[in-house]
C-alpha cells in the first residue's frame, strides 16, 4: 500500500508484495520510481521526475537541492538534506529508464552506430540532394573552448613533505561505471583526446606546410591571445579535474561533438582531436571557424593530420567577431568576409552556445563525473531537439531577408564607384591583393637591417658614454684643483669615474663585436650615409613599437567596453572595469602621445593622431595601414576610410548572393528530411504494430518529437516564398536525397540509398531472409518474448546497479 504525498511523492507504509520477479520493477510498470534496491521506503511518481527533467533543461541554473526545498515546502516540512540525495537515486534512475527506450528505438531504427547522430544530426547540413548546386564549402562548422563548466576535483585533506612544504591531496574520486557511457554521442573519449598531445606528436612524422595557410599569417596574433601560446605558460587549474569544455557546432548550432578539457587550458589537442573526427566522418570541403584559426591552421597542416586535411580540402577560418581583434593581414586571409563561398556565416555559433550553458555552472561545480556528463549530456540532446531544430527555419528564413536586404544597396555601391572613380568591380580584388601584397612586406624586418640597426644603436650608446666619461673626467679634474674639497666628495667621484670608464669600454667591445660580425673595414661616423640610413631604420621601428603598444591599449579598453554590457556581470566588477577603463584612458593618451613623438622623428614624418580619433578605432586593421607611412602614397586608393568601406560593402554584396545560394539548398534539404523522414518513421511503426507494440509506441512517441516542429518549418518557408516573390530563388519542392551505388552480397547491382532510408530497406531485406529461411510468425513472437525478458532482467540489473553505485541507505521522508 502507497500513502500519496504532494508532488509526487509517496511514503510506503506496509510491505509492498507484487507478482512481479523484481519489486522496483513492479513499481516502475506503476509509475513510480523508488529511490533504494530493496524494499523501499520512498517513491517518486514519474511525472515529478519527468517535470524537474523538463524545468531542468529549460533553467539549467535549477539543482536538485533548490528542487527538494520546493517539495519540502510543499509538504509543509523542513528540508532534509538526504532527500536531495534520494532524489537524485531516483532521478538517475528515471533517467536510466529513457536512455534505455531510446537505445531501443535507435537499434530498431538502425541507428545505433557510435556516429550516426554526428552524422545525420543537421539535415541542412548533411541531407544532401542529387542535382544540387556544388557549394565552395560542403559544410561550415565553428569550434571553441569554454572555462565556465568546471569541476572542482575531490581531494583528501592537504598534506605536507619532508620539507614542509604544502601539497595537494590524493584524489578521492570514487569510480562510477556509468560515467563511461553517459553522453557518448557527444563526448569524445579522454583516450582519443590524449593522442593529439604534444608528447606523443613529437616523434610522428609530419606533413608538408600548405602554400594556402602561410605560417606567417599568424605572426603577431600570440600575443593576442593566450590559446596560441606556448604550452608550457597555459595555466593550470590544480583545484579542478574538468576545466571546461571545447566543443564543435555546424553552422545551424546542432552540436557535432564535445571534448573535456581536462586539467589544463585550451590546448592544440582538443581542435586537432576535433579535426581528426571531422575528417573521418565527413566528405571534403569542410570550413571551421575557430577564434585562432589563423594560426591553428599552421598546427593543423604540419600535424599527421596535414595531409588528409589537404586532400579534403579543410580550411580554417576567423569568426567575424573576434576578427576585430587579430591583423588585417589575418583578416584578409582568413576573415569570413573576404573568403569566398562563405556566405553571411559569421562562425560564432560556440559564443551564442555558451551564453546559454553557462547557466549550467553552479549545477556542475561540485557535480560528480557522472552527474556532471549526465546533465550535459542531456542539455546537449534537449538542445538539439527544442531550440536548434526548433530554430532551423527560422535560422535560414533570417539569413535570406538579410541577404536580400544587403542586395538592396548594390545601387548605392555603384554610385559610390562612380564618385570614387572605379569603372568595374574587378578592382576591389585587385585592390585587397595590393593591400595584402603591402602588408606581408610589414611582416619582418629584413636580418641585414637588424644588423645595421643594432650597429648604428651601439655607436650611439659608445658615443653617449664618450661623453659621459668626459663630463666626469673633467668634473674629476676641476674637484683636484681645490685642495680643500671633503675627502667623501673625493671619494664619490672616483667612483663614478670608475663605473663610467666601465661603462664606456663595455660599449666600445659591443662595437668592435659588431663591426667583426658585419665585416665593416671603416668605421661608420655620424656624416657617413650608411649612418642616415640606419638611423631612419631605428627611428622608424620605434614609431611602430609606440604603434603597437598605443593598438594592445585601445583594444583592452574595447573588450572592457565590451564586458560593461554583459547583463550578467555583476556590481562589483562593473565599478571594477570602470575604474580601470578610467585608468586605461590615460594610459592610451600617455601611449598616444608617445606615438606622435615617435611619427614626427621618420622621414617623411607620420600621421598624427588626436584623442577622438584613436577611441573610435572600431578594428585594429586601422592601425595596419599606418605601420609603414612612407609609402601610404603608392597604396592610398585603398588606404582612406572611404576606400575601405566601399571595399567592404562590395564583399559583403558578394557574400550575400552566396548566402542565398546556400539557403535555397539547405532549404530544400530540410523540406525532402522532413518529408523522408515522416515516411520512414511511420513505415517502421506499422511494422512494428503486431510484433512490439510497446517498442512501436515508443517510435511513434519519437516521431512525434521530430515533428512537433515541422508544421512550423514549412509555414515558415511558404511565407518567404509569398513575401519575397520574385526574389526567391528556391523551391518548395522536395527532392532526393543523394545515393550511392553499392553491389549486394548476393551478386545482384542494385542502389542503396544512404542515411536513412538505407536503414529502411535493410529492414526489408531482414524481413525477406528471415521469410526465405521458414521463420514462422509464431516463432517470431517466442523470439520477441524471450528478448523482451532478456531487456526486463538486463533493465532491473541496471537498475541495481544505480542504486549499488549511490550508497545511500533509504530514509523515508516525512510526510
Amino acid at each position: 500500500m502507497l500513502i500519496r504525498n504532494l508532488a509526487g511523492t509517496y511514503t510506503a507504509c506496509v510491505p509492498i508484495c507484487f507478482k512481479d520477479k523484481f519489486t522496483n520493477c513492479s513499481l516502475v510498470t506503476r509509475g513510480l520510481i523508488p529511490c533504494a534496491p530493496w524494499n523501499p521506503k520512498l517513491v517518486f511518481s514519474i511525472w515529478l521526475l519527468e517535470l524537474f527533467r523538463v524545468a531542468c533543461l529549460r533553467t539549467p541554473s535549477l539543482s536538485i537541492q533548490g528542487w527538494m526545498k520546493t517539495i519540502a515546502e510543499l509538504h509543509g516540512t523542513a528540508f532534509k538534506p538526504y532527500s536531495a540525495q534520494q532524489f537524485s537515486i531516483g532521478y538517475d534512475a528515471y533517467c536510466a529508464l529513457l536512455e534505455n527506450a531510446d537505445s531501443r528505438v535507435m537499434k530498431a531504427l538502425s541507428r545505433d552506430e557510435l556516429n550516426w547522430r554526428r552524422k545525420n544530426c543537421c539535415p541542412g547540413c548533411m541531407y544532401k540532394l542529387e542535382g544540387e548546386e556544388e557549394l565552395e564549402f560542403s559544410m561550415l562548422v565553428t569550434m571553441d573552448g569554454n572555462d565556465s563548466l568546471k569541476r572542482v576535483l575531490r581531494r583528501e585533506p592537504k598534506d605536507f613533505d619532508n620539507d614542509g612544504n604544502l601539497i595537494p591531496g590524493q584524489s578521492k574520486e570514487r569510480f562510477d561505471p556509468r560515467a563511461a557511457n553517459v553522453g557518448k554521442d557527444y563526448f569524445i573519449p579522454r583516450e582519443k583526446v590524449n593522442l593529439w598531445s604534444k608528447d606523443k606528436l613529437d616523434d610522428t612524422p609530419a606533413a608538408q606546410p600548405t602554400p594556402e595557410a602561410p605560417a606567417g599569417a599568424a605572426a603577431g596574433c600570440e600575443e593576442r591571445w593566450k590559446n596560441l601560446g606556448d604550452d608550457s605558460s597555459k595555466r593550470m587549474w590544480g583545484i579542478y579535474d574538468e576545466t571546461g569544455i571545447f566543443l564543435c557546432l555546424c553552422r545551424h548550432v546542432f552540436v557535432l561533438l564535445v571534448e573535456d578539457m581536462v586539467r589544463s587550458g585550451e590546448l592544440s589537442k582538443y581542435a586537432l582531436a576535433a579535426c581528426a573526427e571531422l575528417l573521418e566522418d565527413f566528405d571534403g570541403g569542410v570550413g571551421s571557424g575557430y577564434d585562432v584559426g589563423c594560426g591553428f591552421a599552421g598546427t593543423l597542416f604540419n600535424s599527421p593530420l596535414g595531409a588528409k586535411a589537404l586532400l579534403k580540402k579543410f580550411m580554417f577560418l576567423v569568426g567575424a567577431f573576434h576578427g576585430h581583434a587579430h591583423n588585417r593581414l589575418c583578416q584578409l586571409i582568413y576573415l569570413a568576409t573576404y573568403v569566398l563561398g562563405l556566405g553571411l556565416e559569421d562562425l560564432e555559433g560556440c559564443e551564442q552556445f555558451f551564453s546559454k550553458s553557462n547557466a549550467m555552472a553552479a549545477s556542475v561545480r561540485y557535480a560528480s563525473v557522472f552527474h556532471r556528463r549526465q546533465i550535459l549530456a542531456s542539455y546537449f540532446k534537449h538542445f538539439d531537439t527544442n531550440e536548434t531544430y526548433a530554430n532551423l527555419s527560422k535560422f535560414l528564413v533570417d539569413n535570406y531577408w538579410q541577404a536580400l536586404e544587403i542586395l538592396e544597396g548594390e545601387p548605392a555601391l555603384y554610385l559610390g564607384m562612380k564618385a570614387a572613380g572605379i569603372d568595374d568591380v574587378a578592382e576591389f580584388p585587385r585592390r585587397l591583393e595590393a593591400e595584402f601584397t603591402f602588408l606581408k612586406s610589414l611582416m619582418a624586418d629584413c636580418e641585414e637591417d637588424t644588423l645595421h640597426m643594432e650597429y648604428y644603436q651601439r655607436l650611439v650608446n659608445l658615443a653617449d658614454r664618450r661623453y659621459v666619461l668626459m663630463s666626469v673626467l673633467l668634473c674629476f679634474r676641476c674637484s683636484c684643483a681645490f685642495p680643500l674639497t671633503k675627502r667623501k666628495d673625493s671619494t664619490a667621484s672616483a667612483t663614478v669615474r670608475r663605473h663610467a670608464q666601465e661603462n664606456f669600454d663595455k660599449a666600445w667591445i659591443e662595437v668592435q663585436e659588431t663591426e667583426v660580425r658585419m665585416g665593416v673595414k671603416e668605421r661608420w661616423l655620424d656624416t657617413s650615409p650608411e649612418w642616415a640610413e640606419a638611423a631612419h631604420l631605428v627611428s622608424t621601428k620605434r614609431y611602430r613599437l609606440a604603434l603597437l603598444k598605443l593598438e594592445r591599449l585601445v583594444v583592452q579598453r574595447m573588450f572592457e567596453l565590451t564586458k560593461m554590457n554583459l547583463s550578467q556581470t555583476g556590481y562589483k566588477l562593473r565599478k571594477h572595469t570602470a575604474k580601470a577603463l578610467q585608468v586605461r584612458s590615460q594610459a592610451i593618451r600617455n601611449a598616444l602621445n608617445s606615438y606622435n613623438t615617435a611619427a614626427k622623428s621618420i622621414v617623411p614624418a607620420g600621421r598624427q593622431l588626436s584623442w577622438s580619433e584613436v577611441i573610435e578605432y572600431a578594428f585594429l586593421a586601422d592601425f595596419d595601414l599606418l605601420r609603414k607611412p612612407a609609402e601610404l602614397g603608392e597604396v592610398r586608393p585603398w588606404s582612406t576610410p572611404a576606400a575601405r568601406l566601399l571595399l567592404d560593402k562590395y564583399f559583403k554584396i558578394e557574400r550575400a548572393r552566396e548566402e542565398i545560394q546556400r539557403c535555397n539548398i539547405e532549404i530544400r534539404r530540410v523540406i525532402t528530411s522532413i518529408r523522408d523522414e515522416k515516411a520512414f518513421l511511420t513505415a517502421k511503426d506499422n511494422e512494428l504494430q503486431e510484433s512490439d507494440p510497446g517498442l512501436a509506441w515508443c517510435i511513434r512517441r519519437y516521431r512525434f518529437r521530430r515533428e512537433r516542429y515541422d508544421l512550423v518549418h514549412m509555414e515558415r518557408f511558404q511565407k518567404l516564398a509569398k513575401q519575397a516573390g520574385s526574389q526567391f530563388t528556391g523551391t518548395l519542392e522536395p527532392g532526393v536525397r543523394l545515393r550511392q551505388v553499392i553491389p549486394e552480397p548476393s551478386g545482384m547491382e542494385g542502389v542503396v540509398e544512404t542515411g536513412r532510408q538505407e536503414d529502411e530497406i535493410q529492414a526489408q531485406a531482414l524481413a525477406r531472409e528471415m521469410e526465405a529461411v521458414g521463420a514462422s510468425e509464431d516463432e517470431e513472437e517466442d523470439d520477441d518474448d524471450v528478448g523482451g525478458e532478456e531487456e526486463d532482467a538486463k533493465l532491473a540489473e541496471e537498475l541495481h546497479t544505480i542504486f549499488i553505485v549511490s550508497e545511500d541507505d533509504p530514509v523515508p521522508l516525512s510526510p
